[in-house]
This record gives structure tokens, C-alpha cells and sequence, in this order.
């Protein structure tokens, strides 16, 4: 089963961000298969209604990217 991954920029910080080199990281270590995409214009992130960038959405769900920086917190949520 593929994870679904978003993360949401805002639109000064664009895409390419270390973020998803963390999220591919703790997903290969723990053998779980995601697909990441990068958003970062302004009508595709508020579809989600966060205001806080960077912010991830995993199974439909956005999380607060900055509470999830440690490997074991971003895992819990993949």
C-alpha cells in the first residue's frame, strides 16, 4: 500500500525543501512505500486550510510539519 504525502509551502518557500529527503529517508528505513508531492501555490495549499507552512498531509490529514521533525514522530504518522 502506497502513503499519500503532501507537504504544503508557502509560496516564498517553493518546493525542494529538505522535507521530503526526510520523509523518503524514514520511509525507506521502515519499508513503507510513499509517494510525495510538493505544494506550494497558494490555491492548492488552502484546499487544506492550514496556515502554518510547512505542514504535511498524510492520509488526508495535516499535520504541523515542525512537530514532526524527529524520525519517530514523522513515523507515527506514515
Amino acid at each position: 500500500m502506497i502513503t499519500e504525502v503532501k507537504i504544503l509551502h508557502s509560496s516564498c518557500c517553493g518546493t525542494g525543501s529538505p522535507i521530503k529527503a526526510h520523509i523518503e529517508k524514514v520511509a525507506k528505513e521502515n519499508n513503507i512505500e510513499v509517494h510525495i508531492e510538493e505544494l506550494s501555490d497558494l490555491k492548492d495549499t488552502m484546499v487544506y486550510g492550514t496556515m502554518v507552512f510547512p505542514s504535511i498531509v498524510v492520509k488526508g490529514k495535516v499535520y504541523d510539519y515542525k512537530k514532526y521533525l524527529t524520525e519517530e514522530k514523522l513515523l507515527s504518522i506514515l
